[in-house]
């Protein structure tokens, strides 16, 4: 965008020269019409084929100041090059004025001629001008409103969270209580009370980590890339679904490797995306099930591109990957539903349970990082969801 805007500046400039840049124009184009006289002069008159230079400096002219331009510089030319230019210097021969206008006249048309067509290049450039801001201003409102679509699932998705927060602040404002009434009825007894004192701050802490986990999820922000780890973004997910892994009795499998580089990525969205296919697992696993949860550091082949479905403009072979996969013991997907997945509201789920944005907001917060989401049914039951996104460059190793 910045060069495109620049590049602009510079035609800008040179369609309008105005200032001390119109000064500067007019002043080089008299001094080019100049110089191609005195080449004509000097290489022997007007006889020669280098008093076609002149073209040079009326095409100049024409293509900064229009039909003005170009003819007034037509006429200087012709001047230049009029009766008082030899035909043949070295022999003294001159030129008859019948040549000379006949030469302005060529000049005068060309001028003409050349600033119509700098005229007509002038509309089609303001009306590719005029379409490209219109473009620009319609990408803009449609980010703009890819973001509150994005921050309004994620709203959704808060209020899912909710129960889950309570209890696990609940359970920290329990042990404030127990030791606020400990404290009451013990008396002088110092080691106790420290150690009380102790889990009671550990408790606050517990209870800070996760209400401002929650704050910063909801916070709305502009998609601002940042290079860092992606385990820990992941964990923050998980605990953010602590409560409802914990309600359905879901075992939680974590093989994450350290050794994955970092990622640019927009922290708040991305832990958006595992947030929601944490929640769809758990919500597929009703009654207890495994969730597993690894993430690896991969160089794609042709197999992978063909078995991913990778889009080619974005991914090829030899590419460098970071990869999160999420797997499930859940119900899996049926079959002829799988294809619509990421379809704006279709959902899978029971009334009330879904509004169907999740994975499609899922997928256009991917697109906005350059990586891909995919999900696949597992053979031994459940399901796969696949996350790639391409790791910093300047923290692969080679």
């Amino acid at each position: 965008m910045t060069d495109a805007y620049h590049g602009n500046s510079v035609i800008e400039n040179w369609r309008n020269p105005r200032g001390w840049k119109a000064v500067a124009t007019i002043l080089s184009i008299v001094l080019f019409i100049t110089l191609v006289g005195l080449l004509v002069y000097v290489t022997g008159g007007t006889a020669f084929v280098w008093l076609n230079m002149m073209y040079l400096p009326i095409i100049l002219a024409a293509a900064a100041y229009r039909v003005p331009g170009g003819s007034a510089a037509a006429l200087v030319g012709g001047l230049v090059l009029g009766p008082f230019m030899p035909l043949h210097v070295s022999q003294g021969i001159p030129q008859d004025y019948a040549n000379w206008l006949m030469r302005t006249g060529i000049f005068m048309i060309v001028g003409i001629v050349t600033g119509f067509l700098f005229t007509w290049i002038d509309r089609q450039y303001d009306s590719l001008k005029q379409a490209y801001d219109q473009l620009a201003l319609s990408h803009q409102e449609l980010q703009r409103t890819q973001l509150e679509l994005i921050q309004a699932e994620k709203l959704e998705s808060i209020g899912r969270l909710a129960a889950g927060v309570a209890h696990e602040v609940k359970n920290p404002l329990a042990v404030l209580q127990l030791g606020i009434d400990f404290l009451a009825i013990s008396g002088g007894d110092k080691e106790s009370a420290a150690e009380v004192i102790e889990e009671m701050d550990t408790a606050i802490k517990k209870a800070d980590r996760v209400i401002k986990g929650l704050v910063d999820y909801s916070r709305f922000e502009k998609l601002d890339l940042m290079v860092q780890p992606l385990n820990p973004i992941i964990n923050e997910a998980l605990n953010l679904v602590k409560h409802e892994i914990m309600k359905e009795h879901i075992v939680v499998e974590s093989r994450m490797s350290p050794a994955i580089p970092p990622v640019a990525v927009d922290h708040g969205k991305i832990q958006q995306v595992f947030i929601n296919l944490f929640m769809n697992a758990v919500h597929s696993m009703e009654g207890g099930g495994r969730l597993t949860v690894v993430t690896s550091q991969k160089v794609l082949g042709g197999e992978d591109l063909n078995g991913f479905f990778l889009p080619p403009s974005q991914f090829a072979s030899g590419d460098n990957v970071v990869i999160a996969e999420i797997i499930d013991t859940g119900i899996g997907i049926p079959e002829d539903k799988i294809g619509k997945l990421f379809d704006p509201f279709f959902t899978t789920k029971p009334l009330g349970k879904g509004t169907g944005l999740g994975l499609s907001v899922c997928r256009k917060i991917m697109e906005l990082h350059a990586g891909w989401i995919g999900i696949r049914n597992r053979k031994e039951g459940g399901t796969r969801v696949t996350v790639l996104l391409k790791p910093d460059e300047r923290s692969v190793s080679v």
